[in-house]
């Protein structure tokens, strides 16, 4: 089920990074990590919830020996050995082994929310890149209209025989417009440099639709935080509890022990097989004979009270407590942002309808303008001095439309959601 479940993780999260302008993030090194991260968190809950374990050891002893009589130590062995197998079965969770289990599904969780901000983020840089690079090519237009405007002016300024202080003016504000260029073009290439590895500049940024509102990514770690205080409180419960342990024990040879044994703290009954040479002796009985014993049952139960635990479980429920506290300001802190987002982005939407407006009316003042010239009306100046608008108000406009796809990615980033596939 842990990997049926990061397959669709990976596979819900990866269409929107898959091809287009988010193309470049497929390989970012922040999304690579993230997905390192889930990938370790995966593994660890694999091997948290393996149903079994093998083990082996082996012993290895030199013996010496002083004998009385000495030809006695003849007849002893020189070294002595053993090897254990030992299978240790799972067949539920129970106890530690289900603590272990559950905060290694936990830390998983943890890892796919990681993930989903780390994409988030960078999903939120490559729309910043992508539009302060439409609005760099915007702002180059923009200026060299300016110098173009500027250079009209000087030379309208000298056909009329315009005043030196005139002409100065004209030629400084020539030189100005000159340096917004030069400015311009070096934010273009800044521009170009900051989106490298997040965006590709050539194809158009996505659309991007209303979040689905789904529960905040604070909140699910907030969320998480409290259930890993109440597995620690449940282990520190637990361990004032008495542990009884039993085994059984089988003795076909004196080489050979089989070995069943389990434990009330995890339910986990555990096979061993030993062989050990040399064999054990019969034990023997004065003027009797010997015996060897062929089976064992061992019960064992035992119990640890001490200041020590009973301060701890003392911590765990403070801990627990605080974790219950944390998510109830959690909680406070998401319905502030959240509606902090929401307002950012309605005054996007307001500001984005004015642009709009105020482009379509720099459209008609151009078109207006060339009408005049047609007529006679209007100076070649006054033209490109409409045309400027029009750039100006298209810079705005494209300021706008990245501003409100920030303001949407932001939320997008508050919930954790990636955006879906709609572009080829």
């Amino acid at each position: 089920m842990p990997n049926r479940w990061g397959a669709w993780l990976l596979l819900l999260l990866a269409p929107a990074l898959a091809q287009g302008a988010l193309a470049p993030l497929r390989n970012h090194p922040l999304k690579r990590q993230a997905e390192a991260g889930l990938l370790a968190a995966r593994k660890a809950l694999e091997a948290q919830a393996a149903p079994l374990a093998l083990s082996a050891q082996g012993n290895y002893a030199r013996l010496g020996y002083e004998c009385t009589p000495k030809a006695l130590c003849q007849s002893l062995p020189e070294t002595a050995g053993s090897l254990t197998l030992s299978l240790v079965l799972t067949p539920f969770p129970f106890g530690e082994v289900a603590d272990g289990v559950e905060r290694a599904r936990l830390a998983l969780r943890r890892a796919e929310l990681g993930y989903r901000r780390a994409l988030t983020a960078l999903q939120l840089q490559a729309a910043t890149a992508h539009g302060r690079h439409r609005q760099a090519l915007l702002g180059v237009q923009v200026a060299a209209k300016g110098v173009e405007l500027a250079a009209l002016a000087l030379e309208a300024a000298r056909k009329r025989g315009a005043s030196p202080r005139e002409l100065r003016e004209a030629e400084l504000n020539l030189k100005d417009a000159e340096n917004r260029l030069e400015e311009a073009k070096r934010a273009l290439a800044l521009a170009e440099r900051a989106a490298e590895g997040l965006v590709d500049l050539k194809a158009p940024f996505p659309e991007v639709p209303p979040p689905r509102g789904t529960a905040p990514l604070s909140l699910e770690e907030a969320r998480l935080g409290v259930r890993e205080a109440e597995i620690a409180l449940e282990a520190s419960k637990r361990a004032l509890l008495p542990t009884l342990q039993g085994s059984l024990l089988l003795y076909p040879s004196g080489n050979d022990t089989w070995a069943l044994s389990l434990s009330s703290k995890t339910l986990q009954p555990a096979l061993s097989y030993t062989r050990q040479d040399p064999a054990r002796s019969p034990t023997a009985i004065p003027n009797a004979g010997s015996y060897r014993t062929t089976e064992e049952l061992r019960l064992s139960l035992s119990l640890t009270l001490s200041p020590g635990l009973f301060a701890a479980l003392e911590a765990a429920e403070a801990q627990k407590k605080a974790a219950e506290e944390a998510l109830r300001a959690a909680e406070l802190q998401a319905a502030l942002q959240e509606e902090g987002l929401k307002n950012a982005l309605r005054g996007a939407e307001a500001t984005l309808e004015l642009t709009r407006l105020k482009k379509a009316s720099a459209e008609s003042a151009l078109a207006e303008a060339k009408k005049r010239l047609e007529l006679g009306l209007e100076s070649p100046l006054g033209v490109l001095q409409a045309e400027l608008s029009l750039l100006q108000a298209e810079l705005a406009l494209t300021q706008a439309e990245y501003a409100l796809k920030e303001r949407l990615l932001e939320l997008y980033q508050f919930y954790g959601e990636l955006l879906p596939e709609v572009m080829e």
